[in-house]
């Protein structure tokens, strides 16, 4: 009989496990940067469905078999099956960051604090505080990124059979079959609307909340489930049309696959393609037990990559972290083919040596329930210990003289304050102490507006303006510009109408500058890393991502050309309207390696950059920036190229100081030395001669 019943549901299904395979083939492709997988990431959501079904027919089934849900069972499963590979990998981990990432280097401390994390399944919280994002730029510096995953899983495992028990015992209702999946079925589904609700509306404006914790995510295990409730009625009438479901489901996986990719809004509506596809192929295969699609995703190397994804998965990205960072952030899709492959085996080995000796074995402490949890909790406490080894490593290399000039590097910019990045007070409570640098902070001179290039500046003016008090207004990302909010014309990715929290950050900067005004302020400085703000693509390793430098199209380059020379227009023109002096510091040059990393690994002038590559980088923005100051006899554009570059070379390190922090932004003793070297420049800004003669 092809229809299965529920008992036959719970198993072994060689299918999912190819489903398996083709989860983690996208996943594994997609980070090694292979071409055709830009939306391989969807395979993590392929899991999420396949873990919702399995766990919950898991769980339904022994419900009905027993009348009961033992939970202490049901985790300690959970720890033979996942704990032993983890630490294995989370141990070699920390290790290989101990050996080939920079010395002293926020890498290290990155890696023992997420690995800390890792111990208490809380690793996606760790990443949704501390990046921008799963595809923020730096991310193939975090080798235990990829753990955000398991710990949403396990989050999960930790709520659903809570939920079960309390779904099958609300009521003394008859506990039969039928009544306790009903309720579990309602049950999942409010969960599966509200979650997919939560999911939808928080992607757009906040998708680090959406992509890394479970409120947003547990649609997905929760559509899974419902599948994996369904009972032979169901399945028996969708036969007729099980292989057309099961074929529309491997379509909609590859397509999201393909078509997907970094600069989608995900998870959002877009991750309904694959969770949905994931569905229909799981619900077309069990209608129909004969069907093709069942019969290749059941083929045996499918079926043996299925097997190994959990621990393929968990080998294959901190050794493309750390082999990536290790090069300094060079994309080698050659070396991370390499990689992969020796992932591959390294997961062949765990499989036969630990995960399948373990989970069905269960040798020596493994063998009963309560020893196989304090096994568990013994995994924790030693992950946490190995976390604390490399924590002490990376302490004990702070006291070598050789990394004390790198040391000083890493830590050598300006705090972000909060108060000056998020203005909300009222304009009577200005200026605020916390945003004024210098002499007399009651009254500054000099405003400082911009992103986080602006921030690295104050140290420059504060050199240049030793007497004055300058007054700071930066917030990360935005650019210093007033927009024009009728435009919406797309830039790529980006709307070409500034993000709303920094039109609301531009707005009060203007209007803290005309109280400001009133209280003797007589000039604003402008600064921003502006060819990001142009969409131009940035030759920095840390900026390319995994796929390789994105092209823009001509047309949304001239769009955004065209876009921000308005805006700053508009700005220019709202300043010089209230007496105010305006300089508009051009691009800062930038180096291919982050400065610190880069000096600790290799000799100086391996990580200086040709003046040639600034060049292209900056030329075309800097020409942009000009033609919009030179129509504004209150404002000037002051050049700093020459500061970092001759005629051949930018340098990373100038009269043995190290000028970056990281790949564009500047240390403090950088700026100052930028600041000795356009005092006569910046003259302007307060009235007095310039370096070309000019008066006010």
């Amino acid at each position: 009989m092809n229809s299965p019943t529920p008992k036959a549901q719970s198993k072994y299904r060689p299918d999912i496990d190819g489903l398996r395979a083709i989860a983690i083939l996208s996943v594994v492709f997609f980070h090694a940067g292979f071409p055709g997988f830009s939306g391989g990431f969807v395979g993590v959501d392929v899991f999420f469905v396949i873990s919702g079904f399995l766990i919950t027919s898991l769980l339904f089934n022994e419900a009905v078999a027993t009348g009961r849900v033992s939970l202490s069972a049901f985790y300690a499963r959970r720890v033979r099956r996942l704990m032993p590979a983890g630490l294995l990998v989370v141990a070699v981990t920390l290790l290989l960051g101990g050996i080939f990432m920079a010395p002293v280097s926020d890498d290290q401390r990155s890696l023992a604090r997420s690995a800390m994390t890792v111990a208490v399944f809380a690793s996606n919280f760790y990443f949704f505080a501390t990046t921008r994002g799963y595809f923020d730029s730096p991310s193939f510096t975090m080798p235990l990124l990829h753990t955000w995953s398991l710990a949403l899983e396990e989050q999960y495992y930790l709520i659903w059979p809570l939920l079960m028990l309390l779904v099958f015992h609300v009521s003394r209702a008859s506990h039969a079959e039928g009544p306790m999946r009903i309720r579990a079925v309602w049950a999942l589904s409010v969960m599966l609307l509200v979650s997919l609700v939560v999911c939808v509306v928080t992607t757009p404006v906040y998708q680090n909340f959406a992509f890394y914790l479970l409120p947003a995510r547990v649609w997905e295990f929760a559509i899974g489930g419902l599948a994996g409730l369904a009972g032979s009625a169901f399945y028996v009438r969708l036969r007729w049309c099980a292989e057309g479901l099961a074929v529309a489901g491997l379509a909609m996986i590859a397509c999201s696959v393909v078509a997907l990719n970094e600069g989608t809004p995900f998870p959002g509506w877009a991750a309904i393609l694959p969770v949905f596809g994931a569905t229909l192929l799981i619900v077309g295969m069990t209608a129909n037990e004969r069907g093709v699609v069942r019969q290749v995703l059941s083929f045996r190397p499918m079926v043996w990559i299925g097997l190994l994804s959990y621990s393929w998965y968990l080998w294959h990205w901190p050794l493309l972290s750390i082999y990536r960072t290790y090069k300094l952030g060079v994309l080698d899709i050659a070396g991370n083919a390499l990689i992969v492959a020796l992932a591959l085996v390294l997961a062949g080995l765990t499989y036969l040596w630990i995960e399948r000796p373990i989970r069905l074995r269960r040798p020596w402490l493994f063998s009963g329930t309560r020893s196989t949890l304090f096994v568990g909790l013994a995994m924790c406490l030693a992950t946490l210990f190995l976390a604390g080894g490399l924590w002490a490593w990376r302490h004990h290399q702070k006291s070598a003289e050789a990394y004390r000039e790198i040391i000083t590097a890493h830590a050598d910019h300006p705090p972000l304050t909060k108060e000056c990045s998020e203005p909300v007070r009222p304009a009577g409570d200005l200026p605020l102490e916390k945003c004024s640098h210098g002499p007399d902070k009651k009254h500054p001179r000099l405003l400082l507006w911009g992103d986080s290039h602006a921030r690295h500046m104050l140290p420059m003016l504060m050199q240049a303006f030793p007497d004055v008090a300058v007054y700071e207004l930066t917030r990360p990302t935005c650019a210093p510009l007033i927009a024009d909010e009728s435009r919406t014309v797309e830039r790529g990715s980006r709307s070409a109408v500034l993000a709303k929290p920094c039109q609301e950050f531009n707005q009060r900067v203007l209007q803290e500058i005309m109280e400001l005004k009133g209280r003797g302020l007589e000039g604003v400085v402008i600064s921003a890393r502006w060819p990001i703000h142009f969409a131009h693509n940035s030759f920095s390793v840390a900026d390319i991502p995994r796929s390789g430098l994105v092209q823009t199209d001509e047309k949304i380059l001239v769009q955004v050309r065209a876009d921000i020379q308005a805006d700053l227009d508009l700005t220019l023109t709202s300043l010089e309207r209230s007496g105010l002096r305006v300089v508009v510091l051009a691009p800062t040059p930038q180096l291919i390696y982050h400065a610190p990393a880069c000096l600790a690994s290799l000799d100086t002038s391996r990580c200086d950059v040709a003046r040639s590559l600034n060049d292209a980088l900056l030329t075309d923005v800097t020409a942009a920036l000009a033609e919009v100051v030179s129509r504004h006899p209150n404002a000037r554009l002051v050049q700093v190229m020459d500061f970092f570059c001759d005629e051949q070379t930018c340098h990373a390190v100038r009269d043995g100081k190290i000028l970056y922090h990281d790949d564009d932004h500047l240390t403090i003793t950088g700026a100052r030395e930028l600041g000795r070297y356009l005092s006569a420049d910046l003259a302007w800004l307060r009235g007095k001669p310039d370096a070309a003669g000019g008066v006010k």
